[in-house]
Order: C-alpha cells, then structure tokens, then sequence
C-alpha cells in the first residue's frame, strides 16, 4: 500500500541531507513533491538521489526565499496552479549556530536564529493553511529539536528558537482542528548527515537518529493513518 498515494506534499529544506531523504520516502509512497530551494549546490544532490525513479511530473522545484513572504505565496499558488492542492506541509528548514552565552550574543545573531528557525515555518503555514482549509485536508509538521524542548546553555538563541516551535504547533493546531488539518512537530536529537560527522567526528554516530528513520516518521504523521495526533510534539532522539 502506497501510505502517500497522490498526496501533494510541500517540503521545506527538501534539498539538504534530510529533506533529500525525506522527499524519496515520500516518492516512494505514492506522494508528490514541491521542494523550494535557495542552496543552489543541494540541487544535483537532490536529483542525484531521485535518479530516475520516480516521474518528473511528481516533483516540483522552484528557487524561493522562504524570508520573503511574497515568493512564499507565489510558490505555494505554483504548486496549486500545477496539483490543485497542497495536502501537506512539511517544514524542514533551519539552521544552527552557538558556542555564546546569552551576555555574549549580539542582537543581530538572536535575531538570525528567530529568522531562519521560526520565520519561514510561520510564512509557509500562513500561506498554506487556507488551502488546507477549503479542501477541508491537511497535515503539516514543523521541526522543533530536543534541545528547544530542555534548553541548553550557550546555545539559548537556537534553542530558544526552536522551543517556540512546540508553541507555534499547539497553537496553530487548535486553530484548524475543525478543518481536518492535523499540525504535529518533531524533535530530533543529533542527525547522522555528512556534515554533523564532520563537526563532530569522534562523537557516536551509530547512536544519532538517522534521515531515513525520521522520514519514516514524518510520512505516518502525514498519512490518513493518523487520525487523532495534533498539537503534539514527537521525539526522534535515536539512542543519542
């Protein structure tokens, strides 16, 4: 049984390290998917990974500014223009930074982190929730991090940042419940990307949650299996 089939899905951050696996997943059940971008090097990684195994009439790719809510609003009546719909929202990007007390940090990199975690997840729900609403359909889930849900000090501004995700999802969930638009959030722990091995090379990687695990999630909170869970925030921690 394809869990996704000709569910419309709008992934965010769909072309880095999880989204790339995230999108597959989503691909490989029957989904369609609309990826906007801004990394223009993440592209090819992106159709690299696709290959040709699923039609190009499946997937949507567009340069958008997720900050500006002009060319949110263009992509998202793209993709309606294309499919007739968005049935799901999947708000993946983000970013990380830290290694500064709260004394330490300057205004413009508290302001950064609030720019790029939060902003472009309150763009895209707002531009895509009254879809959802006229179709009387939908699922969105935004990505908190364990460490927005306990804190952790000197990295306040991101995790901070990030802990008003769990906010944002119970809030917006209670608003569209009554419109059968089901809004969840995840919390992962440290991801297994090439880039966080990198960082931090001696660390466990075999402990850290892995991309293809997390989509596994996300496409169950995406589905009409999931009948029940909103305004929930769900922890992907691996055995890290």
């Amino acid at each position: 049984m394809e869990l996704l089939k000709d569910r419309v899905a709008m992934i965010t951050g769909g072309t880095g390290a999880l989204g790339r696996a995230v999108a597959e997943h989503f691909l490989a059940n029957g989904g369609k998917v609309a990826v906007p971008w801004i990394v223009e090097p993440e592209v090819p990684l992106f159709n690299q990974r696709m290959g040709n195994r699923f039609p190009a009439s499946s997937i949507h790719l567009d340069r958008v500014d997720l900050g500006d809510e002009q060319q949110v609003a263009n992509f998202v009546d793209a993709v309606v223009r294309k499919w007739g719909k968005v049935d799901i929202l999947i708000n993946l990007v983000g970013g990380f930074w830290g290694g500064k007390t709260i004394a330490e940090t300057t205004l413009a990199e508290w302001q950064a982190m609030f720019d790029l975690n939060l902003k472009p997840t309150f763009l895209c729900c707002r531009a895509v929730v009254p879809v959802m609403q006229k179709n009387k359909y939908g699922r969105i889930v935004s990505v908190s991090s364990r460490t927005g849900l306990l804190g952790a000090g000197e990295f306040a501004a991101y995790a901070i940042a990030k802990g008003t995700i769990k906010t944002f999802t119970a809030s917006l969930a209670e608003e569209v419940l009554n419109d059968n638009v089901l809004v969840n959030a995840i919390a992962p722990s440290t991801i297994d990307t090439e880039a966080n091995r990198k960082a931090m090379p001696k660390a466990k990687h075999e402990n850290w949650v892995k991309p293809e695990d997390i989509a596994k999630t996300l496409a169950y909170l995406c589905s009409d299996q999931n009948q029940v869970t909103s305004g929930a925030v769900v922890p992907v921690y691996g055995r890290a």
